[in-house]
């Protein structure tokens, strides 16, 4: 999870003023359909639960998306993404929620970190790094019941 560490290593993940010319600072009126679209990502129709924003960095934009699809609807999502190497299920979270503060959170969009999660598939996604994308990195959690959260986090 390079990206991650990168991103982690950078800041605090504080809203910056743009006004003072700060970074990292949050795009505002920026959300899912415009991040979908900037990313070049085909989200599933069956997806609920959109969430997205547009964190303007220190070397480079951060564009995050996340859904809820139904189980059945997750792995040809990924295939459709043609990772380059399978995704590797994490049974143990990688951080502590209490002492994870990412540059780029997910808590942004009112969600948990997909770093804090137990029992997830995870990892880098390089097709539609192929436009826009300089990286692409891929969460699955499961929620129970049928449906599961896929978290993307993608640099522009």
């Amino acid at each position: 999870m390079t990206l991650t560490a990168t991103l982690v290593a950078c800041g605090s993940g504080e809203r910056g003023d743009t006004r003072a010319g700060r970074v990292p600072y949050w795009v505002e009126g920026v959300g899912f359909a415009h991040v979908a679209e900037e990313s070049g990502i085909d989200v599933p129709a069956a997806a609920s639960e959109r969430r997205g924003a547009r964190q303007v960095g220190f070397q480079g934009d951060v564009l995050l998306l996340a859904f809820v699809l139904p189980d059945r609807d997750v792995n040809g999502f990924i295939a459709a993404l043609a990772p380059q190497d399978p995704l590797v299920h994490r049974e143990r979270a990688v951080a502590d929620p209490a002492g994870f503060h990412p540059t780029t959170p997910f808590g942004h969009l009112g969600l948990p970190e997909p770093e804090t999660l137990d029992g997830v598939l995870a990892g880098p996604v390089c097709a539609p790094c192929a436009g826009k994308l300089d990286e692409l990195e891929v969460v699955v959690a499961p929620l129970g019941g049928g449906r599961s959260r896929v978290y993307l986090r993608g640099v522009d």
